[in-house]
């Protein structure tokens, strides 16, 4: 190895020393943490990060769709959260909620528009004034140990009956102004109403007074039962919802294709006769092909081929006549067959027209049906 050899591989290796002490001497590690949309059941459920909260905290929890009383059944000490439309509770799982909270139950709603009163739940638990009330926002603020961190709860507020607005025992607003939230005794259960479920839903968990909030609405059942969780109803069935709602588009569709069948049942035309019973396809087709080889020569090949059969089974039969020709063979067959000889000359010779062809043929046909 000469020494300009050596001098290059040294460089190469200095350099690349250099190069990784440069990459280790900047090279910092990191945590990144990049946020993604939400998926599955955490994009369908708003209340998704309350459930798994619940979880950690070894509290029974459980997130639904539907009222059904199969999958829903509810117990004094159990706490519902109705964060569906109020508006789609029936009368009958309305009667059934109002006896539940009666007998000892904890549920929270939220009222919505002031037209809410009106609906099967709120007519069932007596609680809302069917009176409007203006939209509002009030800071929720964290534990004085948590810093200042806070979220808002904005909604349009809602008013109390006068006997409801005497058992509030927690509340957000007034009598005179509307609440925001109010949480109120019935019978031997509690109402929560909330103006919004925003502080309890998908990442506003994130913050400490949502938090805190969310802890203090479950704290009157909290540990004595499940919590339900109903985030949405499922709407009626397909066919119910296109025989309530869909019947315009029903009535168009049928009109549509009534006039279609009328359009189309115009070029089908009359009926045609049904063909006699003796008819058979072999029948015709063997009539086509023999109509087609007439027009083709006049007939001279179908005569000619009917001539032949006729002196060939003459020959099988009477072997004397195989050297018979001209008048002695036609008196031959008029002896044999009792017919005209004239005829049968005529019918050997070829037909000039159509009628001598068919004269030709039935004589010749009578020929060789004879023994």
């Amino acid at each position: 190895m000469n020494r300009r050899t050596l001098l290059v591989g040294t460089l190469i290796a200095a350099a690349l020393a250099l190069l990784v002490g440069a990459f280790f001497a900047t090279f910092e590690r990191k945590d990144v943490t990049e946020l993604t949309p939400a998926h599955g059941a955490a994009r369908s459920n708003r209340f998704f990060a309350l459930e798994l909260t619940l979880h950690r905290l070894h509290l029974p929890a459980r997130s639904l769709t539907t009222l059904d009383s199969a999958q829903l059944p509810l117990k004094p000490g159990d706490t519902l959260l109705l964060g569906a439309d109020a508006g789609r509770v029936d009368a009958a799982d309305a009667a059934r909620l109002a006896a539940w909270v009666r007998s000892g139950g904890h549920l929270l709603l939220s009222p919505g528009a002031a037209s809410a009163a009106r609906t099967p739940l709120f007519g069932a638990l007596g609680l809302l004034d069917a009176r409007s009330a203006p939209f509002a926002c009030s800071a929720l603020h964290a534990a004085a140990a948590s810093g200042r961190e806070e979220t808002l709860l904005c909604g349009t507020r809602f008013r109390l009956r006068p006997a409801a607005a005497a058992n509030v025992d927690a509340a957000i607003g007034d009598v005179g102004d509307g609440y925001l939230f109010a949480r109120t005794r019935l019978g031997q259960g509690t109402v929560s109403l909330l103006a919004s479920f925003s502080p309890l839903a998908r990442d506003a968990l994130k913050r400490t007074a949502a938090q805190q909030f969310a802890r203090r609405l479950l704290a009157p059942h909290r540990g004595r039962g499940t919590i339900y969780l109903v985030y949405a109803l499922d709407g009626p069935s397909f066919l119910t919802f296109v025989a309530i709602k869909g019947w315009p588009a029903l009535l168009a569709l049928a009109a549509l294709l009534a006039a279609w069948m009328a359009m189309r049942s115009a070029r089908l035309g009359p009926l045609l006769p049904a063909p006699a019973g003796h008819r058979r396809d072999l029948l015709e087709h063997v009539q086509a092909a023999g109509e087609f080889v007439y027009r083709r020569d006049g007939g001279r090949s179908l005569h000619g081929l009917a001539r032949d059969a006729v002196l060939a089974r003459l020959r099988r039969r009477d072997p004397a006549c195989a050297m018979l020709n001209g008048d002695a063979l036609y008196a031959r067959l008029a002896e044999r067959s009792g017919m005209d000889a004239a005829q049968i000359a005529q019918a050997f010779h070829s037909p000039a027209n159509a009628q001598a062809f068919r004269t030709s043929i039935i004589t010749l046909a009578r020929l060789r049906s004879r023994p």
